[in-house]
């Protein structure tokens, strides 16, 4: 990993620092900032994996401009995919813009003319540097296929931004050589932007693989939802509840034995670490989405072999 940011330096050297870290870390680049003038917060965290690079880089309102100069200085051909996280940012090239908002992420080609204009006072992106050659064979239209806005909508688009957020939180413990997983990456990303026929072939499994993470991830993340369902949950990704249910049976489980045990799971750890007169076993269970007590009780010892009571006062 390295980490680059402008915080130890005197505000006069801030942005000229600022310039040679884009230039590092990314490519040839001319930043603009606006105003001119005072100190100039910028910060980027650089992780390798495989042949892509992954950074999470924040700061303040700019232009980043590449041109044919930078360009000719150093013609390294590679596209960078941008994930807006905070604030905006409009990417532009070949005559097209994508205003990014939050959740939302757009590509660039190193090889001709672009501009991002970050348009707030506070932004943060993931970028991944992505080699042209791994990425362009696989895009139905390459030439107008960068600029082009991919949103959190369902379908493939969300399974893509999904796993891009997962590698970024995960990167420290991937591997630097994880190339299975970075070329997975680039199929799905492929298909959000739009693949050709053989690159969709290529992707349906490394898809359906990620589909199954997204949708253990989501439903671990809402388990607390009393109306969890399988049709909630398959109309937030956009897909069938029958494909729904045939995608985590590929990976070995089931919907409900899932919500299940991440209910009793939560319920078994907050028993652990409440005090005697706090909550109740019945406001815990509800909280995790429990709302038939008797289940509750019955599923809670068939798991833990103590019933909640027990389980809480023996401080398990």
């Amino acid at each position: 990993m390295e980490t680059w940011t402008t915080n130890d330096l005197p505000e006069r050297d801030q942005f000229s620092y600022w310039r040679e870290v884009l230039c590092e870390a990314y490519i040839a680049l001319n930043p603009v900032r606006e105003p001119a003038a005072g100190g100039f917060a910028g910060h980027v965290t650089a992780h390798p994996l495989s042949t892509i690079n992954v950074t999470t880089i924040s700061s303040g309102r700019q232009k980043i401009y590449r041109g044919r100069s930078e360009i000719s200085r150093m013609p390294t051909e590679v596209y960078f995919l941008n994930l807006q996280l905070r604030g905006q940012c409009c990417m532009q090239q070949g005559g097209r813009a994508a205003l990014l908002n939050p959740g939302e992420f757009s590509i660039v080609d190193s090889t001709e003319p672009y501009l991002n204009d970050y348009c707030s006072d506070d932004w943060e992106q993931y970028s991944f540097r992505i080699p042209r050659h791994l990425l362009r064979p696989l895009l139905r239209n390459p030439d107008k296929a960068t600029a082009t806005i991919v949103a959190d909508n369902g379908g493939i688009s969300t399974v893509a931004i999904d796993l891009l957020k997962s590698i970024v939180r995960n990167v420290e413990r991937l591997s630097p050589t994880g190339a299975t997983l970075s070329s997975s990456m680039v199929e799905l990303v492929a298909m959000s932007l739009g693949a050709t026929q053989t690159a969709q072939e290529m992707a349906r499994g490394s898809a359906r693989q990620a589909l199954c993470c997204s949708l253990v991830t989501h439903i671990e993340t809402n388990v607390a939802d009393p109306e969890l369902a399988p049709a909630k949950v398959a109309a937030h990704f956009g897909i069938s509840v029958r494909y729904l249910h045939k995608v985590l049976e590929e990976g070995g489980r089931s919907f409900g034995r899932l919500v299940l045990e991440q209910r009793l799971e939560r319920c078994a750890r907050d028993f652990a670490k409440q005090k005697a007169d706090s909550e109740t076993v019945t406001e815990i269970a509800l909280r995790w989405g429990f709302n038939d007590l008797s289940h509750f009780s019955r599923t809670f010892r068939q798991r833990f072999g103590k019933t909640p009571r027990e389980y809480r006062s023996e401080g398990a």
